[in-house]
């Protein structure tokens, strides 16, 4: 299994966040940060996966919200999930 920070702007309305829904339906999420910007949302998240092909299918779900996803590897969740906590 890999650990994958995403990060992906995307409009702040009730289909966004549904179709989000929809793509981590089934994905084990260990942290989840939003941040409110204007008529956007910025969503800080931490999924595991359990193969590289599902990391595909979950950035083409993405990529159908929003231009602005950003992905990289991440070893450890630590760093999101403290800061989720804090909040």
């Amino acid at each position: 299994m890999s650990l994958w920070r995403i990060k992906i702007a995307m409009a702040d309305d009730g289909r966004s966040q549904e179709l989000l829904a929809q793509a981590l339906a089934g994905k084990r999420v260990h942290s989840r940060l939003e941040s409110p910007r204007g008529t956007e949302t910025a969503v800080d998240m931490i999924i595991e996966l359990t193969d590289v092909n599902g990391l595909g299918t979950l950035l083409g779900d993405l990529h159908a919200i929003s231009r602005q996803v950003l992905v990289s590897s991440a070893e450890q969740a630590s760093s999101l999930a403290s800061a989720t906590a804090a909040v």
